[in-house]
């Protein structure tokens, strides 16, 4: 699964320069985001199908549009910070947005936990030649009919884990969708098909995936995590590499 993301993009023009000139940046000074957990709800600028030249901020967790009250909808945004490739299509919360509603997750890095002996270890993921890259993902937006307030979700798309990602997500073997900077844009083209679209969500090749350890620190209920020091490298002497 992808729970926890990280960004340390400063400028949105660092945005558009790894995106392309069809990704003006229209965004202020972007906060950098060290450690993120979907579980906070974050709002995140991401670049959907209904409005390609333009970042928009939205709020991490899917509330589906036909969603009938408040109570529900906090179940799905919590729910729904995942949707799994393999079953997308069949989804009642999925099934509209991921034909007509995919979007773009810039993110600078994502996290992951490795088992071992019955321990969790976490690490920091990254590209090798990608300091910013996108996550494949799809866009809802819900009306508060109480309140009148209107929210802009996403969800973060999953597939299976490709060799690399095995060994670390050792036990569900997921990873997120990636999408590599010279297909990322397609991910938005309005006539993609079902088997297109299909064919998208593969595994990122392994060989363009890097990794390393952090601290704990990460998952800390007394130090703040979203500090440049959690993405530091940490070595736990009793795991063994990856091999």
């Amino acid at each position: 699964m992808c729970y926890n993301i990280s960004s340390t993009i400063h400028d949105p023009e660092l945005l558009e320069k790894a995106l392309g000139p069809a990704y003006p940046a229209i965004l202020g000074p972007l906060k950098s985001l060290y450690s993120v957990s979907g579980f906070s709800h974050p709002e995140w600028p991401v670049v959907s199908m209904n409005n390609p030249k333009e970042f928009r901020l939205l709020r991490w967790g899917l509330i589906p549009s036909w969603t009938p009250n408040p109570d529900l909808a906090q179940q799905f945004s919590n729910n729904n910070l995942n949707a799994k490739s393999e079953t997308i299509f069949e989804k009642r919360s999925f099934k509209v947005p991921i034909k007509v509603q995919r979007c773009l997750i810039p993110v600078t890095g994502f996290f992951e936990w490795r088992e071992y002996h019955q321990k969790k270890y976490p690490y920091h993921l990254q590209l090798k030649e990608e300091e910013i890259f996108c996550l494949g993902g799809i866009s809802d937006q819900w009306t508060d009919r109480i309140s009148g307030e209107i929210f802009n979700t996403f969800s973060i798309i999953t597939t299976a884990a490709n060799p690399f990602m095995e060994k670390i997500h050792n036990r569900k073997k997921r990873m997120p969708l990636i999408l590599p900077h010279e297909t990322a844009k397609d991910w938005l083209i309005p006539e993609l098909k079902e088997p297109d679209i299909m064919e998208m969500m593969k595994p990122l090749d392994e060989r363009r995936m890097t990794a390393h350890t952090i601290s704990r620190r990460i998952t800390s209920r007394t130090q703040d995590p979203n500090v440049p020091d959690t993405l530091l490298p940490f070595h736990y002497q009793e795991l063994p590499p990856l091999s």
